[in-house]
């Protein structure tokens, strides 16, 4: 008879007693933020309903303990803890004493002790569940996080072994532009004394060119006497114009050359600059890597 009258109490009263509890409920910031990120009041209000209706039955087989388990679980997993959770018991209870007056003293106090023993067998089971999926998630939080550790401090150690290949390359390459750069501006200093002797060899041509043409002036005074001097003074001649054309060839080929070398350089300089520049950057980012896998074996420990 007493289940019969638990049923017809939460029939009539579990709609009232589930609004007034989530009243009481939405005034807590940290209860209110876990609602509104894991469900709705509309859809939990259903559940609780169904939940004060269950109380006012006999049976308790294996789907209702399963039932129970159930919350247990949904409550570890979206990180109601076991304080808020006992507390929000009591909101219900004081909810249904309340209520009780209505009825007669007997009735009211019948069923309100047998309301309590059931909620505190839920309570039971439910708090049974709670801790064992809390103990659960914690050994599987440490072994995830053991196990990420392990990739974290084996990842590093791969990315340091590539920055520092990359720190000794950009060394390298910064030794080799400096090479170049001294090469370069040896080449330059060579080019220029090849420059001077080009200019040289063209003054030698004019002053050879001058000299055969006052021979071929010569041998035309001489008259028959000096036919055989004046083929070789044309010759010189030519030989001087061909002297002074090459000449200016090289010398030409040289300014040409001496432009390019500068502006190779000037890009050898820039280059080892920024060779420079990566070989420090990545002595940083190796100091860096080493503090990170400092921290992520103080982590695994």
């Amino acid at each position: 008879m007493d289940f019969v009258r638990q049923h017809e109490f939460f029939e009539k009263y579990a709609d009232e007693i589930v609004d007034e509890f989530y009243d009481e409920v939405m005034k807590r910031g940290h209860l209110k933020g876990i609602i509104d990120e894991n469900s709705t009041i509309e859809r939990l209000k259903k559940t609780q309903v169904w939940y004060l209706k269950t109380l006012g039955t006999n049976v308790v087989d294996d789907d209702y303990i399963a039932g129970r388990e159930k919350v247990g679980s949904v409550h570890a997993k979206i990180g109601v803890s076991a304080t808020w959770y006992i507390g929000g018991y009591s909101i219900y209870l004081r909810c249904i004493r309340k209520r009780l007056r209505h009825l007669d003293p007997h009735v009211g106090f019948s069923i309100y002790e047998a309301v309590t023993k059931r909620i505190l067998v839920d309570s039971a089971i439910i708090l049974e569940q709670y801790i064992g999926d809390v103990m659960r998630k914690n050994v599987e939080y440490i072994e995830n996080m053991t196990h990420a550790s392990e990739e974290l401090i084996q990842s590093v150690g791969q990315v340091a072994a590539i920055a520092s290949d990359f720190a000794n390359s950009a060394t390298a390459l910064a030794e080799a532009q400096g090479a170049v750069v001294e090469s370069a501006s040896s080449l330059s200093d060579k080019s220029t004394t090849i420059d001077a002797m080009s200019k040289f060899v063209i003054d030698i041509a004019a002053e050879t060119k001058v000299l055969g043409l006052n021979a071929s002036i010569e041998a035309a005074r001489s008259g028959e006497q000096g036919r055989g001097f004046s083929v070789i003074a044309n010759e010189i001649r030519k030989l001087a114009e061909r002297s002074k054309k090459s000449s200016e060839e090289i010398h030409t080929s040289v300014s040409e050359l001496v432009k390019h070398i500068g502006s190779i350089n000037q890009q050898a300089e820039q280059t080892m600059a920024t060779s420079e520049q990566q070989a420090a950057s990545a002595q940083e980012l190796s100091a860096l890597i080493q503090g990170i896998e400092n921290i992520a074996t103080r982590l695994k420990q």
